[in-house]
């Protein structure tokens, strides 16, 4: 099968992903397949040692930035509830943003607006300090080729919960989890689960000065983006941009739900992957195409987050952590896909003389020579949204 051979290159002979479930189908029907380990090794006396756990059916990701997928659903129910309007301002439903309070929400749900905070989130040593700093956000020049962000995402989690009137994840549970029987999607993944849940602990990085990073602060159901380290209180307290856990036949459900119009309506879903952003430009290059916090469909493929087999309209996500979402509701097809290309692996590697040269190996400042997962972006497509595509196309 061309999938699980794309799978196979990925795991074992290129070592990019440490394993991945895939997810596919259309409204009715779904297929998964597995392949590889949700971890591969331990930290004991400070030396790595072999910890392989197999990727199975249950296996539990940190979805990463596909978390923005469930604000913007959010955003468009309460809109469809008539509990907000998209042209509102923040400011009415949490007063803390005082320097963006007649923002637009669309405009944070569109990427139309640029935000930053006085001192970088990540960076404060706790969680109040990192609070103090998101409600610090100011509207700053928009990037006019690139702009992909978490700040609207971060933001738009208090409207949520000041239009609803609960935390966020409460929302979440009750208006999109329940519903679909999403039951193993977490924001704080129960003790008893741990064991089937991927591990992002000791990621790699070469830092732009040369030094060498190896985070040792992500034990398995910790969120791995640091942001949303910083505050969600170990799952307590969701973030809007990163921090749910989920499974790749949940986010099937997900997708499947989605397509038949079971917590969103078809006219709300296509407006979310419709193209907000992108265009060309004089000099021939192109902006970034975004929809409501998601990626809208690229003119050229090379580009496009969008698998190719999928039409205009397409809602797709990524995540650092290896993940990929897109729901096609013209076609009325989906494709999931949920890997590992953090733990102990050179995610970054901006500190070498070419950080765009594709390398499988890195040497380490250890003398050993570690994968590197940096360059997965140009892989997914050739092993893994290609073989499914064709698979769609066939059977769905």
């Amino acid at each position: 099968m061309e999938l699980m051979e794309g799978m196979r290159r990925l795991t074992d002979e290129r070592r990019i992903i440490t394993g991945i479930s895939a997810a596919y189908g259309n409204a009715e029907a779904m297929e998964c397949c597995y392949y590889g380990n949700i971890a591969e090794c331990t930290l004991k006396d400070g030396r790595m040692v072999p910890a392989a756990r197999p990727v199975r059916e249950n296996s539990i990701y940190d979805l990463a930035s596909v978390t923005k997928l469930f604000t913007a659903i959010a955003i468009l129910q309460l809109a469809e509830a008539g509990k907000l309007r998209l042209a509102d301002p923040v400011g009415r439903y949490d007063g803390r943003f005082s320097h963006i309070r007649d923002v637009q929400i669309v405009e944070l749900l569109a990427f139309l607006t640029a935000l930053s905070s006085e001192e970088r989130i990540d960076a404060q040593p706790d969680r109040e300090k990192a609070l103090a700093a998101l409600f610090s956000v100011r509207i700053v020049p928009r990037p006019e080729r690139r702009f992909y962000t978490d700040m609207g995402a971060m933001v738009l989690k208090y409207v949520v919960e000041g239009a609803a009137d609960m935390d966020f994840y409460s929302y979440l549970r009750e208006n999109v989890l329940l519903p679909l029987g999403m039951r193993r999607t977490f924001a704080a993944v129960p003790q008893a689960l741990l064991p089937e849940t991927a591990c992002y602990n000791y990621e790699r990085r070469v830092l732009p000065d040369g030094r060498f990073f190896l985070d040792t602060d992500c034990p398995t159901g910790t969120v791995h983006d640091p942001k949303a380290r910083r505050i969600s209180r170990d799952g307590r307290d969701l973030p809007g941009h990163a921090g749910l856990f989920s499974t790749a036949e949940d986010m099937a459900r997900l997708a499947q739900g989605l397509l038949r119009g079971e917590i969103l309506s078809k006219e709300s879903l296509l407006e979310m992957g419709k193209n907000r952003t992108g265009r060309r430009l004089a000099d021939g290059t192109y902006t970034h195409y975004l929809g409501y916090l998601c990626y809208a469909k690229h003119p050229i493929q090379t580009y496009s987050e969008v698998p190719a087999c999928f039409s205009n309209g397409t809602v797709a996500l990524n995540g650092f952590s290896g993940n990929h979402f897109s729901v096609d509701p013209v076609q009325g097809r989906f494709m999931v896909l949920l890997s590992n290309r953090i733990h102990n692996r050179v995610t970054v590697a901006t500190g070498r003389p070419d950080p765009h040269q594709r390398i499988d190996t890195l040497r380490w400042d250890d003398g050993k020579d570690y994968p590197v997962s940096q360059n997965y972006v140009y892989c997914k497509d050739e092993y893994l949204k290609g073989p499914v595509g064709r698979i769609l196309t066939q059977r769905f």
